[in-house]
């Protein structure tokens, strides 16, 4: 009888435990991630950021193909970054103006669309570095 009562509590257990558990499929947990991976921007506005890494406060002025200004970095020192600005997408015109004599002002068009990010960085001699955006 004492057997009896020992494997009858140690089988509630065990049914008890069973069904208090949930399993998830690995194929589902390994859908979800491939997921995950594959799309990590979820239709986020384009966006862009300027690092002036040159000797002289620059101005960044961003703007449609049309000219209306979307955004503007006024007077960013040598060795500051601005944060990232968000725009809609299309035909963006980024300009660098360096308001000194002698030094010429930069301006790029990109086609920018959803997830895509364009970090903008002056070098040591006050110029544009060559950069394209990139996807999020």
């Amino acid at each position: 009888m004492k057997n009896l009562l020992k494997n009858a509590i140690a089988c509630a257990i065990v049914i008890t435990t069973c069904f208090s558990c949930s399993v998830e499929s690995i194929e589902e947990q390994q859908l979800l991630d491939n997921q995950i991976a594959q799309d990590p921007c979820a239709d986020q506005d384009p966006q862009a950021r300027i690092t002036n890494n040159g000797t002289i406060a620059v101005t960044l002025q961003i703007a449609t193909i049309d000219g209306t200004i979307l955004h503007t970095v006024q007077d960013l020192a040598p060795g500051n970054t601005s944060s990232y600005l968000s725009f809609a997408s299309g035909d963006i015109i980024f300009n660098v103006i360096k308001n000194t004599t002698g030094v010429s002002d930069n301006k790029v068009v990109f086609a920018m669309d959803q997830c895509m990010s364009y970090d903008m960085e002056i070098d040591s001699n006050n110029d544009l570095l060559p950069n394209t955006p990139v996807n999020l």
